[in-house]
This record gives C-alpha cells, structure tokens and sequence, in this order.
C-alpha cells in the first residue's frame, strides 16, 4: 500500500520566518496533493494553561506539554505509520531521530531560500515571484504580534513569505530563485523602512488598532475564504496553522478575547462547531455558549493535525460493557440496604487533554477504580488507538475494560456554558457528534451519558471570605483587574514614537510590568511568606448554578442519551430530573471550584466529609464529583500532584474510608437513581390512595441547603486533616 505524501517543517519556536513560510508552504503542498505539518521546538512548562497571565505573559503555562511527557517524538513517529513522511527545517530540531528512523529528509537549513529552494522542487511546484514579509516583533504600546494572523492571505494565493528581520543577504538568494516583488503585510513603518533594498508595497497597519479589532477585521475580510474560527494567542495560532489550513478557520484574539467573540459573533455563528483555540479566562465559554458553539482546546504541542486522518480502531469488546454492571436485582437489594454508590467522572475531552489519558488508564489499572471518562468527537478523532485500546481489553489481558465508561461532553465536540444555548442548537450538535462517533466506536463502548460544564443559568451565590484551608485562615482579597485595551492610546503613541503610559492597560510584551502599588504589596506578602494568608476572589465565587432546565435534558435526551449529569442541585443524591426512564444526576462531593464553573474534588478529606454526610441517614444515595484532569495529569502537574490524584482514586475504588461505599461506572448510579426514584413514586402513591405521576424533585440553589452543608463539613474536614500530626499531602488542598 503506497502511503501519502506528508512535508513536515521543522523549526525553533523563536525563529521569526517560521510564522511567514510555515502557510506558504502548507499552501504548495496542497496544490501539490500533499498533507502538511510542522513542529516548534522549545522550552515547554508541561503544566495547565487556564488563561492570561499578568502582563499577558503566557510563557510560563502556555507552551504546551513537556516533550518526553508529552510524547512528542511518538507522535511523530505515529505520523510515519500513516504517511510518507519528508520533512525539511532545522537541522538541531529534536524530530530529526525519528524522521530518519521512518521518513526521509528533504534538507536540513534554517535558511529560507534553501528551504523554499528544496519544497519546491520536491513538491514540483513553480517559485512564486511576489515574497510576503511578516513582521513577528510586537507592534504599538499594546504589543500586537501581527503575523500569525496573516496566514489566510498567505495560503490564498501562491508567494513566498519572509519576516521583516531578514538581511540583505536572504532577499538576494531570494532574487536569485526568481523573487521580483517584496509587500510588506500590516509591517511597523520603522521596520519597513530599514528593509533591505525596500519594499515595493506595504499593505495594512498595526496602528490604532487592538487585538480584538485586528483579527476580527482580517477575520471578516477573509470571510469567504473560512469554515470556522481558530481563538487564542499568537503563539498558539502559529503552531496550530496546520489545524488552521486543514479546516479553513480564520484566527481571531483580543485581551480579553469576549471582546473579540463580540466582534465576529456573526463569523462564529456561522462556523463550524467547534471553535478551536483554547481560553483567555472562562468568560470566553459563556459568551461562546451564547453563540451557539463550543470550544475544543488545543496548545501549541503535539498531537499533529494530520494524525486526524489516521482511523481509531478500537475492536469490540468480548463482552458487552453492560456486563460487568450489576443487575437489576442487585441494585433494588443495596437500595433496600441504604447503600451509597460512588464514582468519580474525569473530564478529558480536549486535545490537549490526550496526554493525560494513557496516566488515567494508568490509574484505573493500579487502582481498581471504576469511573468515567468525558470525550469529545476531536478527543477521539485527533487519538490514536494506543490511547483508546485499553478499553476494549479485559483486565486479564491487562486493559479496563467495565472499568472506564465513556460519556460524551457538552457540545459533542467542544465545550462551553451549555446554559447559555438554545436547547435546539445543542440538541443539532449533540446528534450530529453522536452519529459521528458512532463510526469510531465499537457499539459496545458508546456514550449513555451526557457530561456538561455548567448547563444551568448562574444564579447569585455566595463564598465566605474568610476561609480555613490547610489549618491556616485565609482571607479572600480584591482580584487583579481584568485587563482591557485601548486603540485609541495605541494610535497616538504609534504617531508620536511616545512611550506607553504607565496607567496602559496592557503592556507589550517585552516591556517590564509597571511596579503599581499592588504589585509592592503582593512582593512584599511574598517576602515574608504572608501570602499564605491571602487569596484573591475568583471570578465564579459570587455564582452558583441554577435550576436545571427541562429544555437543555429534553435535548440532551432527544439526541439518543439515557442520562446527563447537571450542575443543577450540587449536594443532594435526588435526580434532578426524572423523565420516563431519563435522569438527570447531580454530583454530591467536592466543591465550587470558583476559577471556573466547575464542581470538583481536590483531595480525600472532601470525599470522606461527603461519605459522612451521605450516610449518615442510612438513606441510598451516591457519591460523585468530577475530576479535572489536566489539573493532575498533564506530564508537568503530574510531576506534583500525581500522588494526591493516587490516594483519592484509592480511597473511592476501595469503598471510602468506612468500606461501606460501593465504587461503580456513571451508567450504574443512573439505573440506581431510577429505581430510587420509582420506589419514592410507589411510596408516593401508596401514601396519596392512588397513583399519581412524581414531579421533578424541588431544585436546591447551590447557596442553600445542601451546598452549605457541603462547604461546613469541607472546611472540617480540611482542619481535621490539617491537625495531624502525621499529615498526608493528599487530605488537604
């Protein structure tokens, strides 16, 4: 079977051209009929990206897994199993091991003209005679990186592309392969000046312009041209361009980017599902919600694009799933006995959030632990079978199967406020990503349940502010302003040469932070080690989700599901909603996360605090809350916070800390919810004289009830973990 062809360009992360020749060279390789992708290089962090840093610095979380955690170069050599892999670039970029062992090399040079050169010639495509120049270097008091934004232009017709850095000697071996024209796109005016030998042209400006109002511009004059929308960060958008070019999604950012998602609202809507990119804080899900769309995460890592294209195989089971669940008889009898199910579900459904799945079969394989894993359609599609195989493979053979149930997450194929859409729009995207899924799975795998991030409105909560965490007070303080930016500031200094004011809201990113009061207060904590005592409000820490919405589970059901979880009547071991055979399951453990909509559990001591409470009334119940993977398991955190995940898993495989607790898959608490819910129905009507249909339980607010039961207890039982005198790092936060 002859393979397809596949260029690989390989580069630094901060080589300045990479941006500029990366789309014209993924543009010849499909006139060519070739697939395209690339790789950057660099110093990675391995840890969780969650949003902007102050002074919009994302280099410390923002560069994507770590390459040995991350296994990058597996993912390459992945590539050569599908494709017929030349790659051409760097000649220190670390791939080069695994392209000799399966692929071949076209060239090894940094140098643009060879490398242009050499593509060509392989792909049999003509030298274009116009050359793009790029400018990479940041742009205005805000900073603007234009370049990556550029590519659609780039990939629309064919010419060469450069950065405004070049020398005089790269524009004549230019020359030499036939270059007669040099246009400079959206360069700074000093740059364009100094450019050797002059541009014949220069197209577009930086100047009075944000981020948000830049790419939405460019977004909408390239509108024909794009099927969706790719958000993020220059860096991000630069090293997702084969993403980009593959699926036509035109680059949009802002600071924030809700400003920008105002902006191409029209763009969005009129995309595909998902948009992909990842978060500049989780405002950016609610305002993408209103919209319609979901958001599937990726970095600035591996896995490559083009390993969509390779089919994930995972084979039939031996058994149905179903068969390792307890029957029904089984279920009525621990109902009658007051028993509490427990089950934790992992939410794993981005791309980036691959890397974690081979630690979370890991964990289930050393455990015992029975629970459930939330995928997308991208998650799926954008994994290979080494990910996925173990699911279908009994534990005898050494896989976990019956062990690890897959749920479908919010939109299907990315992930937003699911409170905030239409229930016909999501009821559309959850169908259609079902179905597709349906080609990828073995029937016995497939999704039952549906896991959303916050499908109820938020409604006014409260968070005390002052708290016990680790037996030490600790009391929340104003938070950091959300940052915003100034056009107008932007296009006076650019005309004048002024520096940027100390009082601009967001400084470029070469320039250093202004040293404010706040900045002196929060150094001079940190010297003294007092931040301990000190936390900043959270953005969701006033909010809580409302009641569940009957519209959203009608949907929900419509599309083929038989449950949902909701985050609707967090605390309470009562369905949410009961609809003929169709629940609707809060969770029961853990608490607000506060930085994001998210109930979650952080370590033993919530799960023992909410053991207690759930059996202290002998009544039958479950216990569950959701786990955030990349929180634990990205190949930097898990560095860190593997073993707390580790003890938490163990403590709910092995029945909690009374034994009593019966650790079962999410599909398992849904049967046992129903036939609580029926024997609440019979006893209903055996009370009344007759029968009568059972209502939709009364939906608590996550401010009352149950939920401050949750938060007391918590709070004990983090002081009571924290007194002892032999404390384990797992019972606290």
């Amino acid at each position: 079977m002859t393979k397809p062809p596949l260029l690989l360009f390989l580069a630094h992360g901060g080589d300045p051209h990479r941006v500029a020749m990366a789309p014209v060279l993924a543009a010849a390789a499909d006139r060519a009929g070739w697939a395209f992708d690339l790789y950057y290089d660099g110093r990675r962090s391995g840890r969780h990206f969650g949003g902007w840093e102050d002074g919009n610095r994302t280099e410390a979380t923002g560069t994507g897994s770590l390459m040995a955690g991350g296994r990058h170069l597996d993912h390459a050599l992945w590539l050569t199993t599908r494709y017929r892999v030349v790659a051409l670039g760097d000649p220190a970029s670390p791939l080069w091991p695994v392209v000799e062992a399966g692929g071949e090399c076209a060239l090894r040079s940094t140098d643009p003209a060879a490398l242009y050169e050499a593509a060509f010639r392989l792909l049999e495509q003509p030298l274009p005679a116009e050359v793009a120049v790029l400018d990479m270097a940041p742009q205005t008091p805000l900073g603007i990186v234009a370049a990556p934004f550029l590519y659609p232009r780039l990939l629309a017709e064919p010419r060469l592309g450069i950065d405004a850095s070049a020398d005089a000697g790269l524009r004549e071996r230019l020359e030499a392969l036939g270059a007669r024209r040099f246009v400079g796109l959206c360069v700074d005016p000093v740059r364009a000046r100094h450019f050797p030998g002059g541009l014949d042209a220069v197209e577009g400006k930086v100047a009075g312009e944000s981020y948000a109002s830049f790419s939405a511009g460019l977004a909408h004059r390239h509108a024909d041209w794009g099927r969706g929308t790719l958000l993020g960060d220059p860096d991000l958008i630069a090293a997702q361009l084969p993403l980009a070019a593959a699926k036509r999604l035109l680059p949009l950012y802002g600071r924030p980017q809700t400003d920008v998602i105002d902006r191409a609202a029209d763009l969005i809507r009129a995309g595909a599902d998902p948009v992909y990119g990842r978060q500049f804080d989780d405002h950016d899900f609610f305002a993408l919600g209103r919209l319609g769309r979901g958001l599937q995460i990726v970095d600035p890592d591996p896995p490559f694009a083009s390993a969509a294209a390779v089919p994930l195989r995972i084979p039939e089971p031996p058994q149905p799933f179903t068969d390792y669940e307890p029957d029904d008889a089984t279920l009525r009898r621990w109902a009658a006995e007051g028993r509490v199910l427990t089950t934790l579900v992992l939410w794993s459904g981005m791309i980036r959030e691959l890397h974690c799945i081979p630690r979370i079969l890991d964990l289930v394989a050393a455990t015992g632990l029975r629970c459930g894993l939330v995928v997308t359609v991208d998650s799926l599609t954008q994994s290979s079978p080494a990910d996925l195989a173990l699911l279908a493979v009994p534990e005898e053979r050494g896989g976990v199967l019956g062990r690890v149930e897959l749920l479908l997450g919010s939109t299907g194929r990315g992930v937003c406020a699911e409170g905030e859409m239409q229930a016909e729009e999501l009821a559309r995207l959850l169908a259609d990503a079902r179905a597709e899924v349906a080609t990828m799975l073995p029937s016995g795998l497939m999704p039952r349940g549906w896991w959303p991030l916050v499908d109820s409105p938020l409604v006014p909560g409260s968070t005390p502010r002052l708290h016990w965490e680790e037996g030490r007070p600790v009391l929340r303080i104003s938070p950091r302003p959300r940052p915003s930016e100034t056009p107008a500031s932007s296009a006076e200094n650019a005309e004048t040469g002024a520096a940027a004011p100390r009082s601009a809201p967001t400084a470029p990113r070469t320039a250093a932070p202004a040293l404010d009061a706040r900045r002196m207060i929060g150094n001079a904590l940190r010297r003294y080690r007092l931040d301990r005592f000190y936390e900043a409000w959270r953005p969701y820490d006033d909010a809580r989700p409302g009641p569940v919405r009957p519209d959203i589970a009608a949907a929900v059901r419509s599309a083929g599901f038989d449950y949902m979880w909701t985050k609707a009547g967090f605390g309470s071991a009562v369905p949410a909603l009961v609809d003929g055979d169709f629940v609707a399951l809060p969770f029961t453990a853990g608490d607000w996360d506060g930085w994001s909509p998210f109930y979650t559990i952080r370590n033993t001591a919530q799960v023992r605090s909410a053991e207690r409470r759930l059996t202290r009334g002998g009544k039958p119940g479950w216990l569950a809350s959701n786990i955030d993977s990349i929180l634990w398991m990205l190949p930097g955190e898990v560095l860190e916070k593997g073993r707390a995940l580790f003890q938490v898993a163990q403590l709910v495989a092995g029945g909690g800390g009374t034994g009593k607790l019966v650790n079962v898959t999410p599909n398992t608490v849904a049967r046992y919810a129903r036939i609580l819910a029926e024997a609440e129905a019979k006893t209903g009507e055996r009370a009344a004289g007759h029968p009568r249909q059972v209502p939709p339980p009364v939906q608590p607010s996550g401010t009352s009830g149950a939920a401050h039961d949750i938060a007391a207890s918590n709070a004990a039982a983090s002081n009571a973990a924290s007194a002892k005198t032999a404390k384990d790092p797992a019972e606290v936060g």
